[in-house]
Order: C-alpha cells, then sequence, then structure tokens
C-alpha cells in the first residue's frame, strides 16, 4: 500500500453495525483493546494512515483489526460494497476514488495538544522528542513523560514522536484531546540500519560480522584521542593504551595480527566513504562523530581490498535535519592525577639494602638523606604539576527538505604533570547536503584540525611518545642530591640535572595540520525506480612541522662532606654546563602529504514483492604525493636562541636530509545482494585493486567474498512454535572471502621499490684517481624481486544474531583466516663469494582463528527506573605454520607451530637458599659462565650444543615461556558497559581489560644500588644471611655475573598481565522540562565523569598496561561537564 495515501475506509451508516463490530473485533482479546478516538466514533468513520518514517499504524488500529472488521461487515450486510477506499452498508454512498476522507473535518489549529508518552511496558519515558511535521515547533517529554505544545495554524496536526532506542512514530492530534502514545523499542534487529561498505545496510539483513557505536554513547567521554573511548566497548576489538602521554591515542587491532612479517597490522579507517588513516581518526572530536562501524569479517571488509586484512573501522560525522535550527554546547573540565607507579621500597630500606650490597654510603649519610629528603622524592615534586584538562565544543544544525546543514567545532587542551607537556586540538567541521533539483542531492563536507604536541627535550629519549628515559629518572634518582641548592640547580653528575633539563633544555613541538574536502552528488534515475548514480571526489592535506630545540643547562657544583662525599652543603664550588645534550642544536622536520580519493558508483535497489534485489559497481582512484624535509644545525656561538640565526655559521655544523614519494591505487568494485521475503539472504561483492607498490605484471588482485544468512524467526514453523514466541528474532549467517595486504614494510618507505634495483648515497666517500678527489660513495641497496607481490588471507566464519523476550539481545561469531604469501627472509646457506643477501619472497603462512560474543539487557521497572548492561567478549589467536629456521636451531627459536608474539627464557628452578643446596649441584655446574652463589637463583639445565644436559645453563636451555607476550598482543579482550537510570538521574559505567598475556619483568631499571637510587619494591623481600627465606634471588652490583635472577628473562620474573580497568564513570542529571522552558532551553545535562579510576590486576609492579616500567602513567581523569541543546 502507498504510504501517501488512505488506504482503507470503513463506512458505516447504522450505529447497530459499528456497535457489532466493535464488539466482535475489539472485544476478543481485552488486553490489547485500545479506545477508537472519538472523533472518529462519532463521525461513523474508522480510519488509519500508514506512518511516514517507521511504517506502522497508530496503536487505535492494526491491519489484522481491519480485515476483522470488513470480513464482519461482509457478514452482517451481504449487500455490502466496496472499492478500493471503502465498503459501505446498504443505503449508504459509496465514496469516490480520492484522498478526500467523507465526513471527515479539517482541524481547526492553532490549539494546545498536551500528553504522555509511554514505552511498551506503560512506564513514562522521558526526554522524548515531540515534533509537528512540517513545522519547528517541538517539545521534550518531562520526567514523568508528559508534554505540552501548541499546533500551529495551517498545520496537518501530525505529531511526531522520537527518541534514542525507539522507533520513531506518529500521530494525527485532536483538539481537546488527551494524547498517550506508547513507544516501541528499536532492540529489534529489523530497524536497526548499519553503515557497510559504500553504503548502508539494515541490520537484519547483514550477512556478515560488523560491530557499531552510536556518537551518542561517547560524545560526554572527557577524551582527547578518538581511539581513547574504543576500549571495552566493540566486540573483535583490541584496545590498548600504552601510554598516558597527552596527545598519544591506543593502539587498535581489528581480530589479531596474520603476520609475522612488518607489514601493517592496524584497519584500514573510512570516513565518510573516504580511506584515511589513524592519525585522522583520532583527529576527529568525539562530538563531530554519528556512529563508528567495525568491519570484522574478511566478508564485510573485502570490499576494500588493499590492506583490509586487519579489518575496517567506518566513520560517519554528523549531517543537519530538517527542522528549526538546534544549537548543542559541550563543555567539560578535568583534574588529572596519576594512575599506576611503579612501587619504591622506603628510603631508609633501599639505602641499607644499598649498604649492604656493595657500600658506598655510611650510616652518617643515610641519617642526612632520612632529614633531608626523607621520602626520595625531590625530584619527582620538584617536577610534578597538577595536570588539567579543559574542551569545548559548539554546533549548530537544522534546515528544510531542500538544505541541510550542520557546523561544528571543538577545542581540546591537556596539561601534562611534566614541565613543557602539553597538547591542544582545533576542529571545525561543516556538512552541508542540498536537494535543490528534484532526484539531486550534492554534498559538501569540509574540515580542519590542527592538533600541537609539546613536551621537553632529551637525547636519549629518542622521539619515544611515553618519555620513558627521562621522566624515569625522577623516580629512582640519586637521593641524595638536592635539585636545587639556594635557589640554584644542582649539578648531580652524569647527564646532568633531571628537573633543570625539563624545564630549561629545550623543547620539542610537534604542529599538525590536516584539511579534508569532499564533495558528493546523488542522482535517482527517475525512468528506473530504484537506480541511482553517485560521484564523489575528496582532497585532502596533511601537514606536519616538527621543531627542535636542545641546549646545556647552567648546573651549579656544591662542596660535599661525609665519609663518602655524599653530604652536600651550601658552598658553592662553581659553575658547568649539563652533559646533555652533548652539542646544542636547532633543527626543523617538514612533512606534507597531499591526496585525493576520486568514486565514481551506480546502484540498484528494488523490490519485487518478496524479492529485493540490490547491485552495486564502483570505480575508485587514490593517488598521494609525500614530501619530507629537514634541517639541523648545531651551536650557538653566542647564545643559544630557538632560532636559525643564532646558530653556527660552519657549514661543518648543518645538516639536511629529505625525500618525496608518490603512491597510486586504482580499484574496480561490485557487490550484489538478494533476499526473499527478508529471510533468505546472499551478497557477493568482488575488489579488483591495482597498487604502485608492486612490478607491473604484480600489481593486479582479486578479492572477492560472499556471504548468506538465514533469518529463521521469520518461518512460519518457527513463529507458531513456542521459542518463536520468546525468540524475537533469529538469524544465522556465514561468510567466506580474501583480503589482501600490499604495506610490505610499514616502517621503510622504500620496500616498495623492492621489486627495483637501488642504489643509494651514504655518508662517506670514495678517493678518486692520482690526485685524491673524493666523490660521494654510492653502495647497492640489495638484490630486486620482481616477483613480490600482495600478502593475502582466506577467511571464513559464522555467526548467529538474536532479540529474545523482548529485553535480551545476542550475537556470536565464531571465524578462520588462513594468510599467506607472507613477506620474509628465506634463510639459506650461500656462498660467502656470493657478496650479498637474498631479497624477500612472498613465502610465509599464518592460520588464526577466535570468538566473539555480545550480550546485552534492558529493562524498565516501575515508573522511575531502567537499567542496560551490555558486555563483549573477544578471543583471537594465530599460529605461525611456515617460517623458514636455521637448521641446528632450538626449539624455542623454531617459531613454525607457536604464535607470532611468544616469548621464551629460562626455567627457574628455586634460590639456592643454604650452602647444603649449592653442594647438590654437580661439579662444574655454571649460569651463564658464573659458577653459581648460596642466594642466587638456580635454572634448570635441559640441554648442550649436544642435545643432552652438560651441567652449564645457556641459551640452549631455554624454552616457551607462553604464547603471548605483552599488552599489545593480549589473546582476550572484554568489557561491561551498565547504566541506570532513575527519573532524571543516569548513572553509566564502563569496565574493560584485557587477559591471556605476559609481562616479563627482569628490573631493566633498577640494578644500580650503589649509587643513591631508589630501590623497586621488587627487592624488599630479598635474599640475605639474615633472611635466608627472602622472595627474591641475592642483589649484587652493578655488572656483577650473578645477576642472572633477576635479569634474565625466566619463569620467575615472568607474570600475569591480565587486567580489569574502569575505564569510564558518569552520573549525570537531566533538568526538569519546566526548568528548561523557563530558561529557554530545550535540553541540558550535567554531570560528573571519570576515567581509569581504577585497575585490578595480579600484576602489582607497575602498570600491566603501558609499554614498559618507566611509561608516562595512565592518567585518571575526574570531570564536571554541561551539555546544552537551545
Amino acid at each position: 500500500m502507498s504510504r501517501r495515501q488512505v488506504d482503507s475506509i470503513i463506512y458505516l451508516k447504522h450505529s447497530k453495525s459499528m456497535k457489532q463490530i466493535y464488539n466482535h473485533c475489539y472485544a476478543k482479546n481485552p488486553t490489547h483493546i485500545q479506545p477508537v478516538p472519538g472523533e472518529y466514533r462519532t463521525r461513523k468513520l474508522f480510519f488509519y494512515e500508514w506512518q511516514m518514517l517507521s511504517g506502522d499504524i497508530p496503536q487505535f488500529f492494526s491491519a489484522m483489526k481491519l480485515v476483522c472488521i470488513v470480513l464482519t461487515l461482509l457478514v452482517l450486510q451481504p449487500s455490502a460494497r466496496a472499492n478500493s477506499k471503502a465498503v459501505a452498508l446498504p443505503g449508504s454512498t459509496l465514496p469516490a476514488e480520492s484522498n478526500h476522507l467523507p465526513g471527515m473535518k479539517k482541524l481547526s489549529p492553532p490549539f494546545t495538544v498536551t500528553g504522555s508518552v509511554q514505552d511498551e511496558g506503560g512506564n513514562p519515558l522521558p526526554g522524548v522528542s515531540v515534533a509537528v511535521r512540517g513545522t519547528t515547533v517541538g517539545a521534550i517529554t518531562d520526567n514523568v513523560g508528559k508534554f505540552t505544545l501548541s499546533v500551529p495554524d495551517k498545520s496537518p496536526g501530525i505529531l511526531v514522536f522520537s527518541h534514542v532506542g525507539y522507533e520513531t512514530q506518529e500521530y494525527r492530534a485532536r483538539q481537546g484531546e488527551a494524547v498517550v502514545i506508547s513507544m516501541k523499542s528499536k532492540m529489534a534487529m529489523e530497524n536497526e540500519v548499519v553503515v557497510v561498505g559504500y553504503g548502508t545496510q539494515k541490520r537484519a539483513k547483514m550477512t556478515s560480522a560488523v560491530s557499531s557505536i552510536s556518537g551518542k554513547d561517547i560524545e560526554l567521554i572527557p577524551a582527547t584521542n578518538l581511539s581513547n573511548v574504543l576500549a571495552g566497548r566493540l566486540s573483535g576489538t583490541f584496545v590498548r593504551s600504552s601510554t598516558g602521554t597527552p596527545g598519544i591515542g591506543s593502539a587498535v587491532k581489528v581480530r589479531v595480527s596474520s603476520s609475522f612479517s612488518n607489514s601493517a597490522v592496524e584497519p584500514i579507517y573510512v570516513i565518510d566513504g573516504v580511506v584515511r588513516d589513524r592519525v585522522s581518526f583520532d583527529a576527529l572530536d568525539p562530538n563531530e562523530v554519528a556512529d563508528i562501524t567495525v568491519l570484522k569479517d574478511a566478508a564485510s571488509a573485502a570490499i576494500y581490498g588493499s590492506r583490509s586484512s586487519n579489518g575496517a573501522i567506518l566513520i560517519t560525522t554528523k549531517t543537519g535535519k530538517s527542522g528549526k535550527a538546534v544549537i548543542d554546547f559541550n563543555a567539560t573540565y578535568n583534574t588529572l592525577r596519576t594512575g599506576a607507579l611503579p612501587e619504591y621500597m622506603p628510603v631508609a630500606d633501599g639505602l641499607k639494602l644499598s649498604q649492604s650490597v656493595n657500600g658506598g654510603m655510611s650510616d652518617e649519610e643515610i641519617d642526612w638523606v632520612l632529614k633531608n629528603n626523607p621520602k626520595g622524592e625531590n625530584y619527582y615534586n620538584a617536577a610534578y604539576s597538577n595536570p588539567s584538562s579543559k574542551r569545548y565544543a559548539l554546533s549548530v544544525s537544522g534546515g528544510s527538505d531542500k538544505v541541510k546543514a550542520y557546523i561544528g567545532g571543538s577545542y581540546v587542551k591537556e596539561d601534562g604533570f611534566l614541565p613543557q607537556v602539553s597538547y591542544s586540538k582545533y576542529n571545525l567541521r561543516g556538512n552541508l547536503e542540498a536537494n535543490l533539483v528534484k532526484n539531486l542531492t550534492l554534498g559538501l563536507n569540509m574540515s580542519t584540525s590542527y592538533g600541537t604536541r609539546n613536551r621537553f627535550n632529551f637525547t636519549y629519549d629518542y622521539g619515544s611518545d611515553d618519555l620513558n628515559n627521562l621522566w624515569g629518572k625522577l623516580l629512582y634518582w640519586d637521593v641524595f642530591s638536592p635539585v636545587y641548592i639556594n635557589g640554584k640547580p644542582n649539578n648531580p653528575g652524569w647527564l646532568g640535572n633531571p628537573v633543570e633539563m625539563m624545564k630549561n633544555g629545550g623543547y620539542w613541538r610537534n604542529n599538525n595540520q590536516q584539511v579534508d574536502a569532499l564533495l558528493t552528488a546523488e542522482y535517482k534515475i527517475a525512468a528506473v525506480e530504484g537506480l541511482k548514480i553517485k560521484g564523489s571526489y575528496s582532497k585532502n592535506f596533511n601537514n606536519s612541522y616538527v621543531k627542535t630545540f636542545a641546549k646545556k643547562q647552567d648546573l651549579y657544583n656544591f662542596k660535599k662532606t661525609g665519609p663518602n662525599g655524599l653530604i652536600y652543603t651550601d658552598e658553592e664550588t662553581g659553575m658547568v654546563k649539563s652533559g646533555d645534550p652533548g652539542v646544542e642544536y636547532m633543527g626543523n622536520e617538514y612533512t606534507k602529504t597531499d591526496g585525493y580519493q576520486l568514486n565514481g558508483q551506480i546502484s540498484y535497489d528494488r523490490t519485487f514483492k518478496k524479492h529485493t534485489i540490490g547491485a552495486l559497481a564502483v570505480y575508485e582512484q587514490f593517488e598521494q604525493y609525500g614530501n619530507y624535509f629537514n634541517g639541523y644545525r648545531n651551536n650557538f656561538p653566542l647564545v643559544a636562541v630557538d632560532q636559525f640565526l643564532y646558530t653556527s655559521g660552519n657549514s661543518a655544523d648543518w645538516r639536511v636530509n629529505g625525500n618525496e614519494n608518490q603512491i597510486g591505487r586504482m580499484s574496480y568494485i561490485g557487490r550484489l545482494n538478494y533476499d526473499y521475503d527478508s529471510k533468505y539472504i546472499i551478497s557477493a561483492s568482488v575488489r579488483r585493486d591495482g597498487s604502485t607498490n608492486f612490478a607491473p605484471d604484480k600489481r593486479w588482485g582479486w578479492f572477492p567474498s560472499v556471504s548468506a544468512g538465514w533469518v529463521i524467526s521469520r518461518e512460519d514453523f518457527f513463529q507458531h512454535s513456542k521459542i518463536g514466541n520468546a525468540i524475537e528474532f533469529l538469524k544465522i549467517r556465514g561468510s567466506y572471502a580474501t583480503t589482501g595486504n600490499d604495506i610490505l614494510d610499514k616502517d621503510d618507505p622504500n620496500s616498495r621499490w623492492r621489486w627495483l634495483e637501488q642504489y643509494i648515497i651514504q655518508g662517506g666517500s670514495y678517493y678518486m684517481g692520482a690526485s685524491g678527489i673524493t666523490a660521494p660513495r654510492l653502495t647497492y641497496g640489495g638484490l630486486p624481486n620482481s616477483n613480490l607481490t600482495w600478502e593475502k588471507s582466506n577467511s571464513a566464519g559464522v555467526g548467529v544474531d538474536a532479540t529474545m523476550f523482548k529485553n535480551i539481545r545476542f550475537s556470536f561469531d565464531y571465524w578462520k583466516r588462513n594468510t599467506y604469501d607472507i613477506l620474509g627472509s628465506r634463510i639459506l646457506a650461500i656462498p660467502v663469494e656470493f657478496g650479498a643477501a637474498l631479497p624477500p619472497e612472498n613465502y610465509g603462512k599464518v592460520k588464526s582463528n577466535g570468538v566473539e560474543i555480545e550480550l546485552g539487557y534492558n529493562n524498565i521497572i516501575g515508573k522511575d527506573f531502567s537499567y542496560n548492561v551490555k558486555g563483549i567478549f573477544t578471543y583471537a589467536r594465530n599460529k605461525v605454520i611456515r617460517k623458514d629456521v636455521a637448521a641446528n636451531a632450538q626449539d624455542y627459536a623454531n617459531p613454525n607451530g607457536k604464535t607470532t608474539s611468544y616469548g621464551y627464557g629460562y626455567q627457574a628452578i628455586g634460590i639456592l637458599r643454604t650452602q647444603e643446596d649449592l653442594n647438590k649441584l654437580p661439579a662444574g655446574y655454571t649460569i651463564g659462565g658464573t659458577a653459581p652463589a648460596v642466594g642466587d637463583m638456580l635454572f634448570a639445565d635441559f640441554s648442550g650444543p649436544n642435545g643432552k644436559p652438560d651441567n652449564k645453563v645457556d641459551g640452549y636451555d631455554q624454552i616457551v615461556l607462553g604464547n603471548y607476550f605483552g599488552a599489545e598482543n593480549a589473546p582476550i579482550s572484554y568489557g561491561l558497559n551498565i547504566s541506570l537510570s532513575y527519573k532524571g538521574f543516569t548513572i553509566e559505567t564502563l569496565l574493560s581489560g584485557l587477559t591471556g598475556y605476559k609481562i616479563s619483568y627482569n628490573d631493566a631499571w633498577g640494578r644500580n644500588f650503589g649509587g643513591g637510587g631508589k630501590v623497586p619494591m621488587y627487592h624488599a623481600d630479598s635474599w640475605t644471611t639474615e633472611n635466608p627465606d627472602g622472595a627474591t634471588p641475592k642483589i649484587y652490583p652493578w655488572g656483577d655475573p650473578h645477576t642472572a635472577g633477576y635479569t634474565w628473562t625466566s619463569t620467575f620474573n615472568v607474570y600475569d598481565g591480565g587486567f580489569l580497568r574502569m575505564k569510564y564513570l558518569n552520573l549525570n542529571y537531566r533538568l526538569p522540562v519546566a526548568l528548561l522552558n523557563k530558561l529557554f532551553i530545550k535540553d541540558a545535562t550535567i554531570f560528573l565523569a571519570g576515567t581509569n579510576l581504577f585497575n585490578l590486576s595480579k600484576f602489582k609492579l607497575y602498570d600491566p598496561e603501558v609499554s614498559q616500567f618507566m611509561s608516562y602513567p595512565i592518567m585518571k581523569t575526574y570531570t564536571v561537564g554541561v551539555s546544552i541543546r537551545l
């Protein structure tokens, strides 16, 4: 039936007949009786209109009741007549074939409508948007679900009810009527629309594995990077924060890496249909995101061809909607505190332990420290400042049926707790959609982002994002050494004063700007229903400017006393320059990328009775040009100022470098979808990709996919069964696809030329001729391999989607993947005379598989309380099938049959606690070439050069200690999201974690016990003659050969790294409508929030999620914020 016409009218002339019909058709199921609106009873007229948005009919009438009325009417009055518009009793005049309703009077607006909105359980539903269709008039239901609004003149009086999580409904208002609307939850999968590659699709008809979240779920989270909000929210993803440094996002992985090469392992990011990278993804502000979809399996991701082996993350940004302009404003202020830090022994205990290990300090000097620096935190406290952050977002959206627009901007600023460490970002976006010509839709999206990362400079941080080297020194630095004496920076020796380095040793600054423009045009071809053509052109620029300024600091020496010269006095003995940097310098680095993506597509979607057909054909072209240039100049002859003008004029102090690159891809894409009665669904796609990363005859790759689904819940046998009453929706699906990866080495831009011979100009020179003239040194870049090709993956998966008992939602996926043609170097014996290494080739093979589960439940209790719970679980693992290994390699060194992230080391037997334990060892027993002593850790002797134990613990005795080492390789990810609402209050929390992986702690930062540094808590219960039952081995001075017990990777210092973190907690209050109306505000929410509030783990030595012992900590945030809609 057409949604635009009145489809059925029962015209009753005699009230007796009407009463008979009403009693017969409505009284049989009293629990579902809805009173027929009085206007239609008194005017002897029943009618219904198809709803414009949801397709549902008003609650007072249903299709089944219509059939009942018509049949009853014909039985009661055999001579009744009918046409396409009405059924009439004898003596009645049958209305003409028109849309006019007989006897119906036009409404006489303006008038006031009052009413209430409830959910399916009859409970009040606050926050529902109520709008008069075709006007800008609207209201929002209050905390008890009530509303009042005025219907303006010349309006049809149709009210539109919408709310997140519920189906949109329409209702024709009548003057003087108290409207009661019951809204239906959107939990049914039939009504959810999911963004997929090059289009959208109803979730009910999805035959592949996807996960998605709405922008509404993340807009209040106080995060500076978008990737940081994904942890624990999407099944099939692994999200890990390796550091808390401002401006650094989380690493995101879809399922598991299936390659042992250094190829790209990140998913492909697609923003509004344009392929981008994680930098662009993190540059987005949560407030400009409409939704995020993760394409997990190959069937859904294969349509993106290149690099789709690692999944795809699709982001849709917000657009304008018809209606009066809506202004949204969000503001948050956050205080931050350091999360878990490494634990150290109390100063007194640590110094006594250090004193016993190698002396070098007296009791008098220890007492001086306990008096002047009792907690050993002078350097940490001198550098620390209470950090904070703030975030503001403002957007305006609205429009008409012709033009819709969204304009939004945001500003974020986060300060670190260390000097000069900060991050700021500006975002601006404008999305415009215009329908100025019939069937033609034009779109223009423009955005820019400008971010700045600041930090101190330190030579030995080597550009690390987590600042671990210099930051770590603040924690364990010499407790004898003051930071300042008489206000002057003290010189503790070695590299210098860490605090002074951070404050006055120069800086490192990275300014990054992105500009994106997307122009789209879509035309519906009227001559062929369902046929559309679409074109899009995207242009993007990315400019990065890094400035480094490194200068020495003025430090002061002071006279020291005490038996070992460790007690400082305030007597100044001279000024010196710091040891770091070794040479003062200034440098600039410029990186520019300039790219475009061109798409042309034609699509056809049509339903023929029960058959629905969809077809898509796409041409895509991508090119990107990159330019990198750096320039450095050493030494400042007069004064160190961060300008080249003040640097040395000697060309020997100058150095420059740079390169240019250009890449391109061309793709042809096709997809076919078919379903019968929304029950039997099949989808197939193919993509042919060409990449400039390979030789001309190897550039093209085919990436097909096929998937199918069966919606069992639509079968008659299921609907009429007992289980059908409990399960509203049930679908099983399966898929098979091939995906590819053309990034052979993500860290080497020259890897794309390995199919060509390369010559490289390197440092140094040759002497040419008798006169000794020098020429640049040109070297051979290695043997080429013109057969290099795509890394490919064949994947298969099955899944189940279901909703049951109206409140439960469930999804399950099992998948397998076979990755082959992995790039690697063959290990073959070649003659020395050959003079070159063999080039890499595509020969490797890795298999992987996994399971993903999503389970959600929501419910409403009474009138005021509701809750929602959602849990996710992901398990993924891999196994190397083919990788070359040396013929004489030990088992632990053979990767075949093991995961790509396995770890190995030694089997610790226990501590040699007594001389008797030591005497039991065979004669000549050594550990790392050293005879063990009492208090040392004893390791197992499994093998020797001949494959048999030889009383020597060395490399032959290593074994596999675990399949997954490091949080980045965790095989299990999980999350639990809980939301509780009572009247206007809502509390939401997200718990997430990683588990199943190991951490190797070898005390790399805590072995220098002779210099007065703080001692890690790890050693608090170490073996001594007074403590022979200590938990850790005897401690030795730096460099002593007996330190294997706590420096070797072994079963003794490998720990379970699993953790559960409270990622997010939010308490918000939605202001009552009565108050908002007085303030002329449509909606307002105030909230308190926190992130990373606690962490539960068996591993206590440091935060198990970060990269290492001294990583910049993951920060806790405490937030106050407001969200206002005008």
